[in-house]
C-alpha cells in the first residue's frame, strides 16, 4: 500500500527551524481553549442563563428555526419599552450549530463551538503574525495573544455568552488591519468575519468594530506611503497581473462572506415590522440613559497600565476597581500611540514599525467612545470586557516598535534563540490556563441540579409543551433557562422567554405562545418569600435544590396540564 505524501507544509520532516518555532508557538495558543474545553465537559458543564438562551437559539436552528437576530439587548431596558433591541445579528447562532449537530445536541457541542472560535482566532493569530513579522512576530504577538488569553479566562473561552465569542476574534482582527495597511489583501476575508462577529455580539461593541472597519477602508481607499509595491518580473516577483488576480480574488471572498455573515440581519430588515435596524436607531438616536462621559469614560484607561488597579483579570469589579496611577499611567501609554502613529522617530527602513500601534491607537479610541456611553450605574463588566485583548495587542505593538531600534532585531530569529523562546511561549500557554480565573463551577452546578432534577421527575416530554415561570432574580433569569434547556433535551417544547413588544424570531420559545393544555413549571427563590403567593396551591413540588454558592433554595412546582399561567 502506498502512503500518500503529506503536503510539505504538514510535513514535520521538512520543516525548519522557523517551521518549528511557528509549530509550538501554535500548540502554545491552543493549551488555553483546549484546557478551558477539557475542565467543562469534565465538570459536566451545562447551559444556565443566556447560555441556555443562546444553545436553545442555536438548536432552534437544527428544527427549522432561522434566526435573523442576535440575542436581546438591555439597551431601554427599564426605560422605554418602544426602544427595546436586539444586538444585530445572530451569526453565533449558526457557528454554534455545526458542533451542537455533531455532539448530538448535548452540552458538550456548545462547549467545543466555543472553544472552536478560539482556537481558530488563536492559530490565525500565529500564521498572520508571522506573515508579517517572521518568527520575531510570532514571538511578539503570540505574548500578546496569551497575554489576553490569561485575562478574559477559561470561562470566556468555552461559554457562549454572546460577549466571550469576539474577544480573541478582536485581537486577530487588529493585526489583520495591520496586514490591510501593508497591502495584504488576504487579510481581507478574515477581518470581515473577525469585526463582523464583534459588531453583532453587543451594541456596545459597536463603536470597536465601527472604527475598526472605518480604518479598513481607509487603508484600502488611500493606501498608505510605506504600503511595500508589488515586486517586478526582474526582481523575481510574480507579473503583476497575477498579483491583481490574487486580489481580486481576496475581495470576492470577504465580499462573499460578509454578504453571507450579514445575511440574516438584512433578511431581518423585510420580516419585522418594525426591523431591529429602525429600533436600534430610535434607541441610538432617543438620548435615553444617563453616560459618563468622555472625562469619565477616560478613566477606564487604567486598563492599559501594566500597575495594581490597572491592567487585570477579568472580574465583576472590571468597572470600579481602577486607581488614578493607573489612569494616568494609560492616558501615557495613548499619547505614545499617538506619537507613534506619527511617524515620529521612526527607524530607517523601518516605517511599517508603526503600523501596530497605529491599529492598537484606533482601538483605543474605539473603547474610549464605548467607555464614555457607560451608565452611571448600573454598568455591566462586559460592556468593556474587548479593552482586555486591545490592552494586550497595545502592549505588544509597544515591543514591536521598541525592537525596530534595535539593528540586530530581525524577522528572522536565530535558531540558538528561537527554540528556547518556543519553549518559552508554551510554558506561557500552560500559564495563562492554569493562572486565569477559573469559572464559578459551584453556581453553574446549581443550577444544572435544579434543572437536571426537575426533568428526571417530568419524565420525556414526546413532544409535548412547558411552561416555564420564575418568579425572583435567579429563578427567571437563571434557573428558568436551564429547566428550558433540559427539558429540550428530554423532548418537550419549553416556552419561557417574555413576550417581547415587537416582533421576533424567538416567539416559539415565549412562555405567551404555550398551548393551555401546557404543563406549566414555577420557580422560586426561598430568599424571595414574598413571590411564593404566585404558586398555585394545587401544584405539587417536583424538585427542591439547596444551592452550593450561596444560601438558600430554588423549588420548583408543577401544574400538569394547567389551562392558565401567567402571561410572562
Amino acid at each position: 500500500m502506498v502512503r500518500r505524501a503529506l503536503p510539505h507544509a504538514l510535513d514535520p520532516r521538512d520543516w525548519g527551524p522557523a517551521d518549528r518555532f511557528v509549530a509550538l508557538a501554535v500548540l502554545a495558543v491552543l493549551l488555553a481553549p483546549l484546557f478551558a474545553v477539557v475542565t467543562a465537559i469534565s465538570h459536566d458543564w451545562a447551559p444556565t442563563g443566556d447560555d441556555a438562551t443562546i444553545a436553545l437559539r442555536s438548536a432552534g436552528i437544527l428544527e427549522g428555526h432561522l434566526p435573523l437576530t442576535g440575542m436581546r439587548s438591555t439597551a431601554g431596558n427599564g426605560v422605554d419599552v418602544s426602544l427595546s433591541t436586539h444586538h444585530l445579528g445572530p451569526l453565533q447562532f449558526y457557528l454554534l450549530a455545526l458542533p451542537l449537530a455533531l455532539a448530538g445536541g448535548t452540552a458538550s457541542g456548545i462547549v467545543i463551538g466555543g472553544g472552536l472560535i478560539a482556537a481558530v482566532a488563536s492559530v490565525l493569530t500565529v500564521v498572520w503574525a508571522r506573515r508579517l513579522g517572521g518568527t520575531l512576530g510570532v514571538a511578539v504577538f503570540t505574548s500578546g495573544l496569551l497575554l489576553a488569553q490569561w485575562a478574559i479566562g477559561p470561562a470566556a473561552l468555552f461559554r457562549p455568552l454572546n460577549p466571550y465569542a469576539p474577544l480573541l476574534p478582536t485581537y486577530l482582527a487588529l493585526l489583520l488591519l495591520w496586514a490591510l495597511a501593508r497591502g495584504d489583501h488576504r487579510a481581507l476575508a478574515p477581518f470581515v468575519v473577525a469585526v463582523s462577529l464583534l459588531a453583532q455580539g453587543n451594541l456596545a461593541f459597536l463603536p470597536l468594530a465601527g472604527v475598526l472597519g472605518l480604518a479598513a477602508v481607509t487603508v484600502a481607499l488611500w493606501p498608505p506611503r510605506d504600503q511595500p509595491r508589488p515586486a517586478s518580473r526582474r526582481s523575481g516577483g510574480p507579473p503583476r497581473a497575477r498579483l491583481v488576480r490574487a486580489h481580486r480574488r481576496s475581495r470576492r471572498w470577504a465580499i462573499g462572506l460578509g454578504v453571507l455573515v450579514w445575511l440574516p440581519s438584512m433578511l431581518e430588515l423585510f420580516v419585522h415590522q418594525p426591523n431591529n435596524v429602525r429600533q436600534f436607531v430610535r434607541w441610538a438616536t432617543a438620548g435615553s440613559g444617563d453616560p459618563i462621559g468622555v472625562v469619565a469614560g477616560l478613566e477606564h484607561l487604567s486598563l492599559l497600565a501594566p500597575v495594581p488597579g490597572g491592567f487585570r483579570r477579568y472580574s465583576p469589579d472590571l468597572l470600579t476597581t481602577g486607581t488614578q496611577v493607573g489612569t494616568i499611567l494609560g492616558i501615557v501609554v495613548l499619547l505614545l500611540l499617538v506619537g507613534i502613529s506619527t511617524g515620529w522617530r521612526v527607524p530607517q527602513g523601518r516605517a511599517s514599525s508603526a503600523w501596530p500601534a497605529r491599529a492598537a491607537l484606533v482601538a483605543n479610541v474605539g473603547m474610549i467612545a464605548t467607555a464614555s456611553r457607560l451608565p452611571e450605574w448600573p454598568a455591566a463588566p462586559y460592556w468593556v470586557i474587548t479593552w482586555l485583548p486591545v490592552a494586550a495587542f497595545t502592549w505588544a505593538a509597544l515591543v514591536w516598535r521598541g525592537l525596530a531600534y534595535l539593528e540586530n532585531a530581525t524577522p528572522r530569529l536565530p535558531a540558538r534563540i528561537a527554540m528556547p523562546l518556543a519553549g518559552g511561549l508554551v510554558v506561557g500557554g500552560l500559564a495563562a490556563s492554569v493562572l486565569a480565573v477559573p469559572p464559578d463551577w459551584s453556581e453553574n452546578r446549581s443550577m444544572s441540579a435544579v434543572a437536571s432534577t426537575t426533568v428526571s421527575e417530568m419524565g420525556t416530554g414526546q413532544g409535548r409543551a412547558v411552561r416555564i415561570s420564575g418568579f425572583g432574580f435567579v429563578p427567571t433569569l437563571g434557573a428558568a433557562p436551564a429547566i428550558a434547556w433540559e427539558a429540550h433535551r428530554a423532548g418537550w417544547e419549553p416556552h419561557y422567554l417574555s413576550s417581547w413588544p415587537f416582533e421576533e424570531d424567538a416567539e416559539y420559545l415565549w412562555a405567551g405562545t404555550a398551548p393551555e393544555e401546557a404543563d406549566e413549571l414555577f420557580v422560586i427563590d426561598s430568599t424571595e418569600p414574598e413571590l411564593h403567593d404566585a404558586v398555585p396551591g394545587a401544584a405539587p413540588e417536583i424538585a427542591a435544590v439547596d444551592l452550593a454558592h450561596r444560601d438558600g433554595t430554588i423549588s420548583v412546582y408543577r401544574d400538569t396540564g394547567a389551562t392558565q399561567g401567567p402571561d410572562q
